[in-house]
């Protein structure tokens, strides 16, 4: 393990990647891939067509739209951004039943749509257990990974407890119908009172958090967000919390990438010691621990994060 700080704070020609969708600006350029097992794969595009590609994990709930940092902050980093919908999420077919690494297919099949070999990860949130998957079980593929506020193998004794909200992850276990319904409830309330829905989203996360999620250009993301992730009802985003808490089906020792994990000490969603265990089991890792900073880091280091992941593909 290394401990580190930081030093600071086009379209496709048609039918590359699969068919258009309905796009908006904070869904960049989207389209609908047809998997090999006949699901659709929804993703979104950001930056420069000729970038260095950098795929993102999105975080729960969440899906392909751009949810932090911006647009102009990722054309500034001078990266191709590749976010999609992961299985039962916005306008992705589902595939219950999955472990974690299973997951990691419907990645490398987009990958190999858009002609990209190899390419830098960014895992947010529970999207870092998918991140890491993708980073263990296509080694040659993963040119670098950057983990913010990440997950841990949520199975491990103890894990599910330390987490903020840990009451709903026991009620996606015991009751996923009913978590489920709650997520229905939140995306109508974000599309009919978005602010509300801001509020909410804010309630039990720190200090530093609720003012980043208080920014009208903060806010006014999630509310789409919410609506885009619920699109099919929120089975699919119960699942994909029910992946993660089963065996991931990869240790995390065989992430090979060199990997950055940034964690916020004020984090109250995510425990600041879970960045140390994740940097002590992952092989070539470095945790840059954030005083002060929360769950929403990424807000405000989405350019610094991006280049940091983008850095060793452009060696």
């Amino acid at each position: 393990m290394r401990s580190c700080s930081p030093t600071s704070r086009a379209s496709h020609p048609p039918g590359e990647g699969g068919s258009p969708v309905r796009s908006a600006p904070a869904l960049g350029r989207s389209r609908l891939l047809r998997l090999s097992d006949g699901r659709a794969l929804a993703w979104s595009e950001w930056g420069d067509p000729g970038g260095t590609p950098v795929l993102e994990f999105h975080g729960n709930p969440g899906c392909r739209r751009l949810t932090w940092g911006g647009e102009e902050v990722v054309e500034r980093a001078r990266v191709r951004l590749i976010s999609f919908d992961r299985a039962g999420i916005g306008q992705s077919d589902p595939a219950p039943a999955r472990s974690v690494a299973e997951a990691a297919t419907d990645p490398i099949e987009l990958a190999d749509s858009l002609g990209i070999d190899r390419f830098a990860v960014l895992g947010y949130s529970l999207g870092g257990a998918y991140a890491m998957a993708l980073a263990g079980v296509a080694p040659d593929r993963v040119g670098s990974l950057a983990l913010v506020s990440t997950v841990v193998p949520l199975g491990e004794l103890g894990s599910l407890s330390e987490l903020g909200h840990a009451e709903q992850w026991r009620l996606a276990w015991r009751a996923p119908w009913a978590l489920g319904l709650i997520y229905v409830l939140a995306a109508a309330l974000a599309a009919r009172w978005p602010g509300a829905a801001a509020r909410l989203t804010a309630t039990g996360l720190s200090a530093p958090d609720r003012s980043i999620l208080a920014r009208p250009e903060v806010s006014s993301r999630l509310a789409p967000i919410a609506v885009e992730a619920g699109r099919h009802g929120g089975r699919g985003t119960v699942e994909d919390m029910r992946a993660a808490m089963r065996p991931w089906g990869f240790g995390l020792e065989a992430v090979a990438a060199a990997t950055i994990i940034w964690q916020g000490t004020d984090d109250a969603a995510i425990p600041a010691a879970w960045g140390e265990r994740l940097s002590a089991t992952i092989p070539d890792a470095q945790l840059w621990l954030l005083q002060g900073e929360g769950h929403c880091l990424i807000e405000d280091r989405m350019g610094e994060i991006l280049a940091a992941a983008a850095g060793p593909l452009r060696e």
